[in-house]
This record gives C-alpha cells, sequence and structure tokens, in this order.
C-alpha cells in the first residue's frame, strides 16, 4: 500500500510520524472520509469532494489548524492512481504537528510555528451498483456519552471506539446514540447519520440544531435529492416506534437497521424496508450522474 505522508507518496512501512506528534499525544487533529468512483478508464473522482472541502474547511479553521484543503481533490487522485483504485475510500487526517525540541511535549496550548502532519491512505470499496439492495444490521441504543462538539471531526474518537465495544458486546453491529439519555433525543451512529420512518409514515432525520451532529455528505446529498425527508427534533420513542432505521454514511451508503436493542424493527425485520431501498437508489443515481456535487 502506498500512502501519503507531508508532501510524499510512499510504501506504507516506510512512513513515520514523531512520537511527540500532537495527534499522538492528544488526538490532537480533524478527520476525512472520501468515496472515490471511476470517472474514466484511466482516473477516479471524489464524490461529494466541495462539500467534503469545505466541512474539513470549518473544521481546520476551528481547531485553528492551518492546511489548504485545495489539495484534497488532487492529491487524493495522486493517491489512488499511485495504489491503482478508483473504486475507493480514501482517509484523511490532519494533525497539528510536532512541537519544536524546546517546547514541552505537553503543553496544551499549542505553539503557533508547528507543521501540520497531514496523513492519507486508501482501500478497495466494492463498485456502486443501482440494483443492489440495502445492507442490513443490527444495533442498540445507547446514552451519547462523547463531547457536545459533534459538528467537529476530530480524530479523537474514543467515545466511539467505547460505544462499539459496548454493541459488539451486546451482539449487535451499531450504536445509535441518544443525546440526554433513554428519554433523549436521536443522535446519531457510530459513523453515520440516522433516517427513520415514523409511525405514521414521515421520514426525518435529527435536525443540526437538534443535537450537535455530524453533517454527512451523504445526508447532505439525499436531502437535496429527496426532498421529502425532514429535519427536525426526534425522540427516542419515536425511534424504537419506527417503522424503519436507516443509516447512512460514506461507505456504509444507506443500511437498514433491522434489530434495535434486539427487538425487530417494523414489520418486515429480516430485509431492508421500502424506503431503505428507494433511498440508496436515489443516492447511487445521484452519484453516477455526478449531482453529488451540487
Amino acid at each position: 500500500m502506498i500512502v501519503y505522508l507531508n508532501g510524499e507518496l510512499l510504501h506504507k512501512d516506510l512512513a513515520r510520524v514523531s512520537v511527540f506528534d500532537r495527534g499522538f499525544i492528544f488526538g490532537d487533529g480533524v478527520y476525512e472520509g472520501l468515496r472515490a468512483i471511476p470517472h474514466d478508464p484511466a482516473a477516479a473522482r471524489i464524490v461529494g469532494l466541495r462539500a467534503h472541502e469545505d466541512r474539513m474547511s470549518a473544521g481546520l479553521r476551528e481547531a485553528s489548524i492551518d492546511w489548504n484543503v485545495n489539495q484534497l481533490g488532487p492529491l487524493s487522485e495522486q493517491l489512488l492512481a499511485a495504489n491503482s483504485l478508483r473504486d475507493a475510500f480514501v482517509y484523511w487526517h490532519i494533525t497539528r504537528g510536532t512541537p519544536a525540541a524546546t517546547m514541552p511535549v505537553r503543553q496544551r496550548v499549542p505553539a503557533r510555528e508547528m507543521q501540520p502532519t497531514a496523513f492519507a491512505y486508501c482501500s478497495p470499496q466494492p463498485p456502486l451498483n443501482i440494483a443492489s439492495d440495502p445492507a442490513t444490521k443490527s444495533a442498540i441504543t445507547l446514552r451519547d456519552i462523547r463531547w457536545e462538539m459533534g459538528h467537529l471531526k476530530s480524530i479523537s474518537l474514543m467515545g466511539n471506539v467505547w460505544s462499539a465495544m459496548q454493541a459488539d458486546a451486546a451482539g449487535a453491529e451499531d450504536a445509535i446514540f441518544l443525546r440526554g439519555g433513554e428519554d433523549g433525543l436521536l443522535a446519531e451512529g457510530l459513523a453515520t447519520n440516522v433516517v427513520i420512518v415514523t409511525r405514521d409514515g414521515e421520514v426525518c432525520t435529527p435536525s443540526l440544531e437538534s443535537v450537535s451532529i455530524l453533517a454527512g455528505i451523504t445526508r447532505g446529498i439525499l436531502l437535496r435529492e429527496a426532498p421529502e425527508i425532514t429535519q427536525r427534533p426526534i425522540r427516542a420513542a419515536e425511534l424504537r416506534d419506527a417503522r424503519e432505521i436507516m443509516l447512512l454514511g460514506t461507505t456504509t451508503m444507506v443500511a437498514s437497521v433491522t434489530r434495535l436493542d434486539g427487538k425487530p424493527v417494523g414489520d418486515a425485520p429480516l430485509h431492508p424496508g421500502p424506503v431503505a431501498v428507494r433511498l440508496l437508489r436515489t443516492l447511487i443515481s445521484a452519484i453516477q450522474s455526478g449531482r453529488d456535487d451540487a
């Protein structure tokens, strides 16, 4: 595997980062996960690139890390070409960098002169298939114990890791966070946004104003392409009573949660729901026609 590190494309075994890098010491950085698809016989393109650039730029600005997001597309294309990949996931990881030898390693307030550490890798993904059905998953609900800046795509993911371990111990594949506890508001999945179909047939997703969650790129595409999706606060009781529960993400695309907290979801718990099938096909059609970067 060829990776990108601070201006170089090199074999993963040759990539080296200082043990004093603030990403390693503090989890001080932001990340972005991209989906690449074939563009022509020799190249790939990034799905929703402008939205990824905007989100990463906002995160870097809020974290006060200076890195030019205009590099995201061209460098991703170079990395994909170096690995002979077109259908792929591309991961970018920008940390604040390593303090100078004269600076304390664990000083909370960072020195201004540090150079960011930029790292990226890519891995194969299955081709998009408009005829495919959504994947099915089981999930548990968990009180959201993470920090309150869910809109910032921080590399500090211990809360997500702990929650994934809780789901695995319960025999589930994912976790859905509830802000405020069992009777609180629906937030998001471990690495996904959530859409539900209520008992009354409303298709809805948590609004960004109701809970601090990530503005997912897949979520944004579907909000444009499927205007029937409403954005509003969603109570935990509505999630548990939903006819369908869907997870949206860069690699997840659209997945159906068929069991929640060990109980079947909706009336056909072993199969993806009809809205999930329709939204997946809507999403793939938008990507294949280039409407994802609107």
